[in-house]
């Protein structure tokens, strides 16, 4: 103190520095919010491997109050802590899970194609003008949003569809084998003409053709999703592909914004993204990567999408950084790749990659169609109900693994006792 009593310049500047750590402490406490892409912090679990990406590292301890902030030196496609998404130390990466409160929890809406297959199994493949006798026929339910909507419902999510069906009697059939799968088809519409359609040709070495005919599909406009507002916003997981229009895609995705669901993107089939990528109907690819807050892409899809070949063996995890690294560059937080028998791998915003290897893997595989859908209606199912994301991914690796054991998509999809019960969801 100076002679007057009062504190001099060195102690007031004192005193700040000994009170600076209690006052910013109280500024997190108040102004630290949930992200609302419905990501909260869950207690631990056992870690899969995980391997930092070195570049990234020193962010991976940033405290929550730097979400929202552009970093320095960092394009928008980079995002590592930017919009909405929180800044999560290492140990919480992997305990992430969606907001599943309230009447939200054990809700998946799912927005995609519906379609019927027609599947010709032949010696082999005609040529151009030949004409042959098939061995056997089979009919079949499919499309990717009704495959992964149904295996959402089958795994006890209550899981709606918003889609639409033609007037033909494959919409009438198509619609009660969905509500008879236990999926809430009140946003399924039906416009005049046919329903989406898949001839599929199989000779005898696996080979296929497939031509796939949208029909009813393409009628699932941004003005049918705005109808579906309440059932998006009031589910947990918002489900999404690329078989129907790419702008109802992305107006399901803007309807969901502002506290609605966790947005999944499969990006199936994958856009050529290459110098011409933004013409055509692909023209808002990119807001829609930035819109979901989580992409997830096959090996083949991975390469379209990014151009990155997948390697195999020493060199896989290596490719599929680079691979994320394109994909934050269009604006998405975080990616899972899935690998087949291999599992899958995320990598998240702050550059992490947590590598989810698959375990019981199935002694035969019968036929791989639809696992992908498999996988990704289990893994929104349990989200849904506050499964940490890394587990989901490991649960729903499991589950896929149970369908390749049958024939076909929806048919060979577990439900009831074919479900372990370490599998099963909570109640």
């Amino acid at each position: 103190k100076s002679d007057s009593g009062t504190l001099s310049r060195e102690a007031k500047v004192g005193e700040l520095m000994r009170t600076a750590p209690a006052i910013l402490a109280a500024l997190v406490a108040a102004l630290t919010l949930q992200p609302t892409h419905g990501f909260s912090v869950a207690p631990g679990i056992p870690q899969p491997h995980h391997a930092r990406r070195g570049e990234h590292s020193a962010l991976l301890q940033a405290p929550p109050l730097l979400a929202g902030l552009r970093l320095a030196g960092r394009d928008r496609g980079a995002r590592l802590l930017t919009g909405n998404h929180r800044a999560v130390s290492e140990h919480q990466f992997l305990t992430m899970q969606v907001d599943a409160s309230g009447e939200r929890r054990g809700k998946v809406c799912v927005v995609g194609s519906i379609n019927y297959d027609q599947t010709v199994y032949v010696p082999s493949m005609p040529l151009p003008g030949q004409t042959l006798h098939g061995t056997l026929y089979t009919t079949g339910f499919g499309g990717k949003g009704a495959n992964q909507c149904v295996m959402a419902a089958l795994m006890g999510a209550k899981a709606s569809m918003v889609g639409m069906l033609g007037s033909d009697d494959i919409a009438t059939v198509t619609r009660g084998h969905l509500e008879g799968l236990g999926v809430d088809c009140s946003r399924v519409g039906t416009t005049p003409g046919a329903s989406g359609v898949a001839a599929i040709t199989v000779s005898s070495d696996g080979e296929n053709h497939i031509v796939i005919v949208p029909g009813a599909n393409l009628a699932v406009t941004p003005d049918r999703v705005a109808e579906a507002e309440g059932e998006i916003r009031g589910s947990a997981v918002l489900l999404l592909q690329n078989e129907v229009p790419p702008a109802s895609t992305l107006a399901a995705m803007r309807s969901g914004k502002g506290g609605g669901p966790f947005v999944v993107l499969n990006a199936a089939p994958a856009p050529s993204v290459g110098d011409r990528w933004q013409e055509g109907q692909w023209s808002d690819f990119g807001e829609m990567l930035a819109a979901c807050d989580l992409l997830c892409v096959n090996e083949s899809e991975t390469t379209v999408l990014t151009g990155v070949q997948v390697a195999e063996g020493a060199g896989l995890e290596a490719s599929l950084r680079e691979a994320a690294a394109q994909v934050a560059r269009m604006g998405c937080p975080r990616v899972i790749f899935t690998l087949g028998g291999a599992g899958s791998c995320l990598v998240d915003e702050g550059g992490e990659l947590t590598m989810v290897p698959l375990v019981d893997r199935p002694s035969k595989v019968v036929d791989t169609t639809g696992a992908g859908d498999c996988f990704l209606g289990a893994l929104a199912a349990y989200l849904s109900f506050g499964v940490p994301l890394t587990e989901a991914m490991s649960r729903a690796g499991r589950v896929a693994a149970i369908s390749v054991t049958g024939a076909g998509a929806q048919t060979s999809y577990p439900e009831g006792d074919r479900i372990p019960s370490d599998l099963r969801l909570p109640k």
